[in-house]
């Protein structure tokens, strides 16, 4: 029995295979038997209906309609616009991936104002809710700029605007600020702050300048936060570093209480830096983390509605059509591009008022979409709003759907990267982690349908 050519068909053993269909979004359990040809008519009716038997005509009238699909998606996903007040930070991370551009430069309020008009003209071109604007207030650390004045201008012209505020801090600055931001709560949307592990891992992941340990004051943060009502959704770097410690972490929620806050969340983000695929460094494969995530899940099932993972990259329809995590997909189609700021949804302005991809290319000149005085540049068309249909080489690629073109950014860094080789990689990675509890839904004579598709006419 001869499959699509874009079928992708894992060896789970000798007596079973994964099938994983990333045109019609299908993920299913066949016994091997009807793959050497041993198959009813029945049993084949159900791999035609779900896909697996299309032909390159088909694909490409079925490319468009998720292309649909994805872009109907689109109109309700908010953009964020990302405001460093400073590349000034009082903490000395040792996984920092700002090293290189951390300066004591601050915003001027000129280039403040420049940024608000580049939004609003932004909002205004592409006819966007004030609903749909988040302005993140980043950094360094952004309450270290030296002018508090500029924190208080974003809460004001948000306010004004009907725009919404995201802090991103380390949470040192939290008290200080604690009034303003009490004064202008409407426009906060919410506040991210990284507890990466019990006291002895956050304080050696997490040292202020000088190497003081930053543990008190981040649950001190976190605690004041909660009880004035702020939505907190706290981070944690998931990296060699804290790999072992995420139960410790948990115990430290719920110890504080933090679990039952119903303005809690905790937030689980890969430890990555595209500048690097250095495995001796923090970083661990997406397959490693998922699983960990799984299996912290299982063990602690409260998680399941308090935690999210952030860093998806290849493996979302996998986990989320098996339900591992539960219903953790809001959509459900195809992955059309990568991240939200290779779609035209984040832009990043920088201390001096350019504008950048995303947070990891900040002041990188091979990231520069242009000024927030002078607009956009064409170079920005060519580095976002690239959906993964409209690619020739995605096209043809069978993990398109699974992986929306790859990153853009590590492409730069590695020229001769071979994105289809890193992607399946992980993915087998993650199948055979995940082979047991995979196996464990199979049947010997029977199709197991693990999914519904992405379309059903």
């Amino acid at each position: 029995m001869q499959l699509s050519d874009r079928v992708i068909n894992f060896k789970l053993n000798d007596s079973c295979r994964l099938l994983v269909n990333p045109m019609s979004g299908a993920i299913d359990l066949m016994p091997q038997k009807y793959l050497d040809g041993a198959i009813s008519e029945s049993q084949e009716k159900i791999l035609r209906s779900r896909g697996y038997f299309m032909q390159e005509s088909e694909m490409k009238d079925m490319s468009k309609r998720l292309l649909e699909i994805g872009q109907r998606h689109a109109q309700n996903v908010p953009y964020w616009f990302y405001i460093l007040t400073t590349l000034n930070c009082n903490f000395q991370c040792p996984i920092c991936y700002e090293k290189k551009v951390k300066t004591n430069a601050d915003i001027a309020s000129s280039v403040l104002n420049n940024i608000f008009s580049f939004i609003s003209e932004f909002q205004s071109a592409y006819q966007l809710s004030s609903e749909k604007i988040f302005l993140v207030v980043f950094g360094g650390d952004p309450l270290c700029v030296k002018n508090p004045e500029i924190i208080k201008s974003i809460l004001i012209e948000s306010a004004r605007r009907g725009w919404k505020v995201i802090v991103v801090t380390n949470g040192s600055q939290i008290k200080k600020f604690m009034r303003l931001f009490e004064s202008y709560s409407s426009s906060v949307s919410h506040f991210r702050i990284t507890l990466d592990g019990p006291e002895k891992i956050h304080n050696m992941r997490r040292p202020y300048l000088g190497g003081r340990g930053s543990f008190e004051d981040v649950i001190g943060a976190i605690d004041l936060l909660l009880q004035k009502g702020f939505l907190v959704k706290m981070q944690t770097i998931l990296g060699a570093g804290t790999y072992d410690h995420l139960d410790e972490i948990f115990d430290i929620l719920k110890k504080n209480g933090w679990l039952k806050a119903s303005n809690f969340e905790w937030r689980i983000e890969g430890s990555h830096d595209y500048a690097n695929l250095d495995s001796e460094k923090d970083e661990i494969t997406e397959g490693v983390m998922v699983k960990k995530i799984i299996d912290l899940v299982e063990a602690h099932p409260e998680l399941q509605k308090k935690m999210r993972f952030e860093s998806f990259k290849y493996l979302a329809h996998i986990v989320s059509s098996f339900g591992w995590l539960g219903r953790y997909k809001t959509y459900w189609g195809p992955k059309i591009g990568f991240c939200e700021p290779q779609k035209g949804f984040h832009y990043v302005f920088s201390t001096d008022g350019n504008i950048y991809h995303c947070p990891r290319t900040i002041n990188l000149s091979a990231f520069n979409l242009g000024t927030a005085a002078g607009g956009l540049t064409a170079e920005e068309k060519e580095i976002k709003h690239q959906a993964v249909f409209e690619r020739e080489n995605c096209f043809s690629c069978p993990l398109n759907t699974l992986c929306g073109g790859g990153c853009i950014v590590q492409k730069n860094y590695y020229p001769n990267f071979d994105c289809r080789t890193y992607a399946t990689g992980i993915i087998e990675e993650f199948i055979n982690l995940m082979k047991d509890k995979i196996l464990a839904v199979s049947l010997p004579d029977q199709i197991v349908s693990i999914n519904q598709l992405w379309l059903t006419n």
